[in-house]
């Protein structure tokens, strides 16, 4: 039995379908992994037979590429590191101006939300001052 058979009729797949998707996969995926595999097992095998000054070659050629990729590798990490090194220097040149820019302003807001809070509790200080200043006068 196949795995189709116990799902219901309108889950199935179409068998059509089903075969063209099995063809483009197999020449889009692994007919290519076949070809380079076999292409690495025929460098390998030339490799293993080859005379030693071509192997030498060979080698110093692999050589060069490897170093070529560390260095461009690097040269990207030392710009990045550079660029980051460049704007952390600009902020902190920055920095002050912009830190004395919002300390003045809290304290612009310090000042204006202390004049409202004196505004907003005066009446209740003047109720309470004067029912303070009633009760001593009954007191005497």
């Amino acid at each position: 039995m196949a795995t189709n058979d116990f799902l219901p009729i309108e889950k199935q797949r179409n068998p059509i379908t089903k075969e063209a998707h099995k063809r483009q996969a197999f020449w889009q995926i692994y007919f290519p992994l076949i070809l380079f595999g076999a292409i690495v097992l025929i460098t390998i095998v030339l490799v293993v037979f080859a005379d030693t000054a071509a192997a030498s070659k060979w080698a110093d050629i692999s050589l060069i590429y490897i170093v070529a990729l560390a260095m461009v590798v690097f040269l990207i990490t030392m710009i990045g590191t550079v660029v980051i090194i460049f704007y952390t220097a600009r902020l902190i040149k920055a920095m002050p101006y912009v830190f004395f820019t919002i300390q003045r302003f809290a304290s612009m807001m310090e000042l204006r939300v202390k004049k409202a809070s004196n505004v907003a509790a005066e009446p209740f200080l003047r109720i309470n001052s004067f029912i303070a200043g009633a009760r001593a006068l009954r007191k005497k």
